[in-house]
């Protein structure tokens, strides 16, 4: 049907190239009101284009009244396949296509129009159903398929919570919110020993440990009741099946519904109880002695602070601080196995000895061993327990036919409850110890309140001294050595002096004494030598010959390390070695000391004045001066006491003192003396045939950088 020649009916429908500005703007206006009506996931351009051939379709029907049916399902079908199923868009595209139509070709075709359009909605209708049907089918099959999977999914997560329930080493049980078992795995079994047929008439409760269960059942209410606590994880006791105890780490935590009530317990049991008792053991071992299983010190210390805060504040508390005496004779004489023996011996007595008494007995290591005692109305006093525990220590342990007996030096500190701290007590008694076995072997000391200032100050400097050398805080003086016959200077002497930071200055013998009680003696005694040494170079590069005296403790000198620290000093100057006079104390070379005296004899040969201080007259003495190449001795501090104290040098023991100075000249060896305060003593040293002295009488030690001007002086 289409516009012919001038003669042709003016509605014939016969398509013309010129009708495609028509089309393209039915098919422009379609699109736009489709746009209005559904969401069409096409490009415009694209719907416009699909449109165009629709009404290409629609003509093409128009004119061949045979293919109305066929054509208007055809265009209807394809507005649901191009997503044109909105609400309205039916009519919309009815109604645009009569409206177009009519204007286009008037109303002579209507009858083949609404033919047209009663199609249209046919296959739209047709094509929709088939859609929606479609539609419906891939749903359904996705649900289909979704539900498979999850039932998959599902089937396959129960499998393995299965397996890992049934496998897992760790026991797991499920119980309801009274405790009644709901299931549990072979874990569980395994692990307290129970047969699920018998947790069937027990709850979760019944294996709780007597001491353990109020603290176990409120934490699963608590649980249960949605307190603070998730989940519940600590280590508890249960009872296995044969009412052992098991020590478990348990993890409960509540399974909920889908309406958040609580419905189940999962309660998870490691069974630690090997572990437990090992840690329990690592436990033991690290607060008690491992050879004599006695509280170690970190223990006791413990236990006496808990006592004194335990115990009635006005009561008593006795601390005992005891150390075995020469007990190193006992390893080096007879072996460890029997000095390990008796240190067990040792222990067993002392706990004999207050086993009626609320006491507590420790080892403090080595040969050290505590007791301290709550003292009661039965409590011996402190002299007698001091008096039976050496008893019992003196009661002879047998190594086949050999008797081994030991004896203890002891501290003893007794304070009030209230007034009591348990470091304090500990430190004063050890205090009282040192000071009982300066006294002797077997001796005890009680601790003196009135000495702790002095005893703490001693301590604190003892322990800051290796400190105090290494930041320079020591420095050498030296004090003059003068003979008696006016003849002047013959040495100086090196000495020690420390000017503490906040105790003043501390000068040798004190020096030696706090060197002894922190372990820096011979460090102290290899900076001494290098400093005087290097000094009296100094000096003597002045021009300023004198002689160096150094006198060495008992530790200083029986160090086998000696006779090279001497010739490392020597070697590194060009000093004569006659220069040095080396002084040592008798005690270090008597007795069984003969590396000692085979490195005196060595120093001697390589030119050093060697001589001997603190000579007491003892026959062995006598014969050691014969024996030894000694240049000097000195007399012990004791005998020069007794002669300036004495009220007449007649007193028989100033005239036994006055016999000795024979005895060591007839040696071939001067004598000399220190401590010389004035003009009397030193004459009476003269008189009893003493050649050389020292003391503030010949003047006050020596700063290093005043001895030039002395020494100019001297000259």
């Amino acid at each position: 049907m289409s516009e012919g020649a001038a003669g042709d009916p003016p509605n014939a429908l016969v398509p013309q190239r010129r009708d495609v500005d028509w089309r393209t703007e039915v098919a422009r206006q379609w699109a736009a009101q489709l746009s209005t009506a559904s969401y069409i996931p096409l490009a415009r351009a694209t719907v416009e284009q699909t449109l165009a051939e629709l009404v290409d379709r629609v003509v093409t029907a128009l004119d061949e009244p045979s293919t109305l049916d066929e054509i208007g399902r055809e265009v209807g079908t394809r507005l649901v396949e191009m997503h044109a199923t909105g609400e309205t868009s039916l009519p919309l595209s009815l109604d645009l296509l009569r409206d177009a139509l009519v204007q286009r070709f008037g109303h002579d075709e209507v009858h083949r129009m609404l033919a047209l359009v009663a199609a249209i909605a046919a296959g739209y209708a047709a094509a929709d159903r088939e859609s929606t049907f479609v539609q419906q089918e891939t749903l359904k099959k996705a649900l289909l398929r979704s539900k498979l999977k999850a039932d998959r999914e599902l089937a396959a997560s129960e499998a393995r919570f299965g397996e890992v329930f049934t496998t897992t080493p760790i026991g797991v049980a499920i119980s309801d919110l009274q405790g009644n078992f709901v299931q549990v795995n072979p874990a569980w079994e395994h692990t307290l020993g129970y047969q699920e047929q018998a947790l069937t008439s027990m709850t979760i409760h019944d294996l709780f440990h007597p001491e353990d269960a109020e603290y176990l059942s409120a934490a699963y209410r608590e649980l249960a009741e949605g307190g603070g606590a998730k989940r519940l994880s600590d280590r508890k006791r249960l009872l296995r099946a044969n009412g052992e105890e098991a020590w478990a780490y348990l993890a409960v935590s509540v399974l909920r519904g889908s309406d958040g009530a609580p419905l189940h317990f999962v309660t998870m049991v490691e069974d630690i109880t090997e572990l437990h008792m090992l840690q329990a053991r690592f436990r033991y071992q690290a607060l008690h002695d491992v050879l004599t299983g006695l509280p170690n010190r970190q223990y006791f210390f413990t236990r006496l602070e808990t006592a004194l805060a335990n115990f009635p504040r006005d009561s008593r508390m006795t601390l005992y601080h005891l150390g075995l005496d020469g007990f190193e004779l006992i390893n080096d004489g007879l072996g460890y196995e029997v000095g390990d023996l008796v240190i067990k011996t040792v222990a067993r007595r002392l706990e004999q000895l207050v086993e009626d008494e609320e006491a507590l007995v420790a080892r403090f290591g080595g040969t050290e061993f505590a007791i301290v005692v709550w003292e009661q109305e039965k409590t011996p006093a402190v002299p007698d327990v001091v008096r039976l525990i050496n008893e019992l220590l003196a009661e002879p342990v047998y190594v086949g036919e050999q008797g081994i007996a030991a004896s203890a030096s002891v501290g003893v500190v007794r304070r009030r409850v209230a007034d009591a701290e348990a470091s304090n007590m500990l430190w004063a008694a050890d205090v009282a110890l040192r000071r009982a076995e300066a006294a002797g072997k077997r001796q005890w000391a009680l601790f003196d309140p009135d000495r702790a200032p002095e005893e703490r100050v001693e301590s604190k400097l003892a322990a800051v001294m290796p400190g105090g050398l290494e930041q320079g805080e020591f420095d050498v003086v030296y004090r003059p050595l003068v003979r008696l016959d006016g003849s002047g200077l013959i040495a100086l002497e090196a000495g020690l002096r420390w000017d503490t930071s906040e105790n003043g200055t501390l000068e040798h013998d004190e020096c030696l004494r706090l060197a002894e009680r922190s372990g820096v003696t011979l460090s102290l005694r290899d900076w001494m030598v290098e400093q005087a040494w290097e000094q009296l170079r100094e000096w003597h590069a002045d021009g300023h010959q004198v002689q160096l005296n150094l006198a060495l403790s008992p530790n200083q000198g029986q160090d086998p390390d000696l006779a090279a620290v001497i010739h490392q000093a020597l070697d590194a100057g060009d000093v004569d070695p006659g220069w040095l006079r080396l002084c040592l104390p008798m005690v270090a070379i008597s007795g069984d000391n003969e590396e000692t005296r085979e490195n005196f004899r060595f120093l001697h040969s390589r030119g050093i004045k060697t001589s001997l201080h603190g000579f007491q007259g003892s026959p062995e003495e006598l014969r050691l001066l014969r024996e030894l190449p000694v240049h000097a001795v000195r007399l012990a501090d004791e005998l020069v006491s007794i002669v300036h104290n004495a009220e007449s040098q007649d007193q028989p023991e100033v005239r036994a003192i006055c016999g000795l100075v024979p005895l060591i000249q007839a040696c071939g060896t001067e004598l000399w003396v220190a401590g010389v305060e004035n003009d009397d003593q030193a004459q009476t040293w003269r008189r009893i045939g003493c050649e050389v002295a020292s003391g503030p009488h010949f003047g006050d030690p020596l700063c290093s950088f005043d001895v030039a001007d002395y020494l100019h002086n001297q000259n």
